[in-house]
C-alpha cells in the first residue's frame, strides 16, 4: 500500500515538473515554412526577420542597439514597440574596467582556456554550398562550427567541438541536445556555444566587415530561464566588443520564448551564423571574426599572452552568483512541492494532513520535548553525583 502511495506522490511531482518545464523546453519552435517579419508599431518599418517562432513578449536589440518588444503577432507578421536605446558602451566599459579588460570570470581550470561548441540543429545546411537546406545528421553547420574551432585554436584556446547529431529538427531537439550540453559542461569550459543558421532571405544576413563580405551573426537569448541576467550580460559584452572592433558583424540579439538550454550555464549563447541561402564560406568567415570577439570578451584584449601560473584569466559576470542562488532556490521549491505531494497522497488530503500535523504538534511533539527535558534532568543529576564523588 505504501509503495502505491509513494508511486502516486512521485507521479504527481513528475506531472508538476513536466508542466513547468514543458512550457520552457518546447517553446524554442521554428516556423516550418517561411519566416516571421516584425515591424515597428507606428512607422511600419521592418525591424527584423526570423524563422524562429515569434511570440508576444519577445524582444529584439537591433544592430544600432534599439530595443523593441513584440506586442502583437498576426500570421507571419509581428508588431513591436520601441522600448529604449541601449547604451551598449556600458557593457564595453565594464569589460575594460575589470582586470585589464578581462570581462568574465572563468572556471580557472588550471589556467587552461577552454571553449565548447555544439549544434542543436545538426541538419542545418547552406543551399548554395551544400546543395540542400537540410542534410540529416551531418549538415553543413558542422563545418561552420569547425571553422570557429580552428579560429579559436589559432588564438591559443582549447576547443571541444561536438559532432553529436540531435535530429530530427523538431521542438524536442533542444531536449536531446541538452544531454550533449551537460556532457560538455563536465569538461569545465569557459563558454558554451550552440551554432545555428537562420532560414530567411540571403540579404538579411549579407554584410561586410572591413570590406570583406561575410554572413552576419545574430545572437539568441532565451528569456525563460533563471540565468537571464548573466546570459544577457554575456550577449551584450559580445556585441559591445564586436561593435567596437568589427562594425557590421553583429546583426542583433533576439530574446525568444524558451531557454535554449541557457539555464545550464551563465556563459552560454546561441549563435545564428548567416542563413540557409548564404554561401557557407561566408558564414565560416563570419565566425572566424567572431572567434576574436569571443576571445576578447572572455580573456581580454591581450588574451594571447599566457596567464601567470595559478591565476584566472577573467572576472565574474555581474549577476552570475545571484543566478546560482536562484537555481538552488528552484531546487528547494521543487523538493518542497514533491514532499507536500507525497504527504497529501499518503494522508488522503489536506484535511487529514492538517489533523495529523495538529495531533503531532499537540501531543507527540510535546511528549518528545518532555522526554528530552527528563533526560537532561537525569544527566544533570548524574553530573552532580559524579562531582560529589
Amino acid at each position: 500500500m505504501r509503495t502505491g502511495k509513494a508511486f502516486m506522490a512521485f507521479f504527481v511531482l513528475y506531472m508538476i515538473l513536466g508542466l513547468v518545464f514543458s512550457r520552457i523546453s518546447f517553446a524554442e519552435e521554428e516556423k516550418k515554412d517561411g519566416y516571421f517579419t516584425v515591424y515597428e508599431e507606428k512607422t511600419n518599418k521592418k525591424i527584423f526577420t526570423t524563422a524562429r517562432v515569434v511570440n508576444v513578449g519577445d524582444e529584439y536589440l537591433d544592430e544600432d542597439n534599439n530595443l523593441y518588444e513584440i506586442f502583437k503577432v498576426e500570421g507571419d507578421r509581428g508588431y513591436a514597440r520601441f522600448k529604449e536605446k541601449v547604451d551598449i558602451e556600458k557593457a564595453l566599459s565594464a569589460l575594460q574596467d575589470v582586470e585589464d579588460e578581462s570581462a568574465l570570470k572563468t572556471s580557472r581550470l588550471q589556467g587552461k582556456r577552454l571553449v565548447a561548441i555544439y549544434h542543436t540543429h545538426s541538419d542545418e545546411s547552406y543551399v548554395p554550398t551544400d546543395g540542400k537546406a537540410s542534410i540529416p545528421y551531418k549538415g553543413g553547420i558542422f563545418k561552420v562550427g569547425e571553422a570557429l574551432k580552428e579560429a579559436l585554436e589559432r588564438r591559443g584556446i582549447t576547443v571541444i567541438h561536438s559532432n553529436q547529431p540531435h535530429d530530427p529538427h523538431d521542438a524536442a531537439a533542444y531536449q536531446r541536445s541538452r544531454r550533449t550540453a551537460m556532457e560538455l559542461l563536465k569538461k569545465g569550459p569557459d563558454a558554451l556555444i550552440d551554432i545555428h543558421r537562420d532560414a530567411v532571405p540571403a540579404e538579411e544576413y549579407s554584410g561586410h566587415v572591413n570590406g570583406q563580405p561575410i554572413a552576419k551573426i545574430r545572437l539568441v537569448v532565451g528569456r525563460q530561464n533563471p540565468q537571464i541576467q548573466s546570459i544577457n550580460n554575456f550577449a551584450w559584452q559580445l556585441k559591445a566588443v564586436a561593435d567596437k572592433k568589427y562594425p557590421g558583424l553583429m546583426k542583433g540579439i533576439f530574446y525568444g520564448k524558451g531557454s535554449y538550454n541557457q539555464d545550464l550555464f551563465p556563459r552560454t549563447i546561441l549563435v545564428e551564423a548567416g542563413t540557409y541561402t548564404n554561401h557557407r564560406d561566408k558564414a565560416q568567415e563570419g565566425v572566424e571574426i567572431l572567434a576574436d570577439v569571443i576571445a576578447t570578451t572572455l580573456y581580454g584584449s591581450d588574451y594571447q599572452k599566457k596567464a601567470a601560473p595559478g591565476t584566472g584569466g577573467t572576472t565574474q559576470v555581474p549577476g552570475e552568483g545571484g543566478s546560482a542562488v536562484k537555481n538552488i532556490l528552484w531546487i528547494i521549491i521543487f523538493g518542497a512541492i514533491g514532499f507536500i505531494a507525497y504527504l497529501l497522497v499518503s494522508t488522503g488530503g489536506w484535511k487529514e494532513l492538517s489533523s495529523k500535523l495538529g495531533r503531532f504538534m499537540g501531543s507527540e511533539f510535546t511528549n518528545f520535548l518532555g522526554s528530552l527535558k527528563s533526560k537532561e534532568r537525569g544527566g544533570n543529576r548524574g553530573d552532580r553525583a559524579g562531582d560529589e564523588g
